[in-house]
């Protein structure tokens, strides 16, 4: 399947919410059951370096985004 790269935006949000979630229900994701909302998540990421892969109908089919680490 042929997908883009596209920044991603707030209204892409609903569809990164479920696959996050679907990864975590793999129980191997994280150390949290579901998905937060928007707002904990948006806190926590870069706005630099959210990425959508969208698919030849625009849905969206992947996501990365940046986290900030401390510098330890």
């Amino acid at each position: 399947m042929r997908v883009t790269l596209d920044p991603m935006s707030r209204d892409d949000w609903p569809a990164v919410r479920a696959i996050y979630g679907e990864g975590l229900a793999t129980g191997l994701a994280a150390f949290t059951n579901t998905p937060p909302q928007w707002e904990t998540w948006d806190t926590g990421h870069l706005t630099l370096g959210r990425l959508v892969a969208r698919t030849p109908d625009l849905s969206v089919a992947g996501f990365a985004a940046l986290s900030p680490v401390p510098d330890t």
